[in-house]
């Protein structure tokens, strides 16, 4: 109308962030896409990841089949097993068979106490000065004491010196009346069992003679019969019988009896063929229509390569194939009866697949092999588009923030119009006609 200023509706009731939001929304469907396909490359990764994880598994579990306590793997059984404790530490030097056993008699240390008990083992014992000498192995180890000595004090001046000059002895206190009526007795005691351990002990002053010296037990080697040889330790472990520990626990006689063990051998292949059986399905898996890895049967390689590396072991029966799965499993009737017949040549077997299989996934397990490169390809891929994400959602902020601006700019302006206008209304006293 004539004289009509307002335009008020220059920016109106106009939604800017609504606008913002959709136009940030259709800018990012590109960074949607490149998220996709990271999310994808990350997957692929994964799964390859979890294959080397496999190979790496089926690698170290080969590594050991064949230590000698795997492949000669035997068994210990004792008709009386509280006589002693058998133990095998080197299968290949033990035979399988029955052994005889009598244990003659346990090791022992040596032990000295005091004939005369007194009551109070802190009180002064009011000896006269001297030495106590406790002699083992051709060294003498000097105790001196005076006449302010109790019990106690002797017992913690030999554990001094035993402690300082690293003597193999020890002292105590020992009560052997009542808690009423202590009665107090000072003990010397080899702390190594062995006739060559024997304490002789001798006294300069009048200790001995005033307190006697009982020889309670005496320093003893162990003793065995071993089929028929008489053997002795200083201690109650034999360890001078090939492929075998023998630690007696009491006097008497047993049998050994040595059997094969098929056990080891027997879980070693399972964790080799459940490792393979696990590739084989998780390729299968992977590399099918819904896998993390579909279409990528380049990799399908690896499991052909595996089983040719087995082959040992299924041309002599050892493992069978499954032609309707690809899988394998053990033959148990096979495997026994090499154990038992042909230990030697299943030797020989399990050390050409350790070193077939070993060698052959070394390219696979290692730094920079083949998976390794596919790994770090992938993570390349995966920071390169995150590089372009990055770019792109700098390059959206950038525009949305420039909108903004025009907008605040628009919004200013219009600020001022109407400013302007509601001046000259006042003015000239315009009014809007009704």
């Amino acid at each position: 109308m004539a004289g009509e200023l307002s335009v008020t509706g220059l920016v109106g009731n106009f939604d800017i962030n609504s606008v913002l939001q959709q136009i940030q929304a259709i800018k990012s469907q590109q960074i949607l896409l490149l998220q996709q396909k990271q999310q994808t490359i990350s997957a692929k990764k994964s799964a390859v990841s979890d294959i080397q994880n496999i190979l790496k598994n089926i690698q170290n579990t080969v590594n050991n089949i064949t230590d000698p306590n795997i492949a000669y793997a035997k068994s210990i059984a004792l008709s009386n097993p509280n006589v002693a404790t058998v133990s095998i530490t080197d299968p290949t030097q033990v035979q399988t068979g029955t052994y005889s056993l009598t244990v003659n008699q346990l090791a022992q240390n040596d032990v000295y106490a005091t004939s005369t008990a007194v009551s109070d083992k802190n009180d002064p014992l009011g000896l006269s000065s001297g030495t106590l000498t406790i002699r083992i192995k051709g060294v003498d180890y000097n105790v001196v004491y005076d006449n302010t000595f109790s019990l106690q004090a002797l017992a913690d001046e030999i554990n001094r010196t035993a402690q300082t000059y690293n003597g193999d002895f020890r002292a105590s206190v020992v009560n052997v009346g009542t808690q009423s009526n202590p009665q107090y007795k000072l003990v010397i005691s080899g702390t190594k069992t062995g006739q060559e351990n024997a304490l002789t002990i001798s006294d300069s002053g009048n200790l001995i003679s005033t307190l006697g010296l009982d020889h309670i037990k005496t320093a003893q080697d162990a003793q065995i019969n071993y089929e028929g040889l008489t053997i002795n330790s200083s201690t109650n472990t034999f360890t001078n019988i090939p492929g075998l520990s023998i630690t007696v626990n009491q006097t008497g006689n047993t049998t050994i009896t040595v059997n094969k063990d098929s056990k080891p051998i027997t879980d070693a292949l399972n964790s080799i063929i459940n490792g393979y059986n696990n590739l084989v399905n998780t390729l299968n898996k992977e590399t099918g229509k819904d896998g993390r890895l579909s279409g990528e049967y380049s990799l399908n390689i690896i499991k052909s390569g595996l089983y040719r590396q087995l082959e040992p072991l299924l041309t002599n029966g050892v493992i069978k194939y499954d032609r309707t799965n690809g899988n394998i499993s053990l033959n148990t009737t096979k495997l026994q009866d090499m154990i038992t017949n042909n230990p030697n040549d299943l030797q020989d077997i399990l050390t050409q697949v350790k070193d077939n299989v070993y060698n052959y996934l070394k390219d696979y397990t290692q730094t920079s092999g083949v998976i390794d490169t596919k790994l770090k390809s992938y993570d390349k891929q995966i920071n390169s588009i995150q590089s372009m994400i990055d770019q792109i959602n700098k390059r959206i902020q950038t525009e949305i923030q420039t909108l903004k601006n025009q907008f605040i700019y628009m919004q200013n302006l219009q600020a001022q119009y109407n400013d302007i206008s509601a001046r000259i209304q006042a003015t000239f006293g315009l009014q809007t006609n009704k």
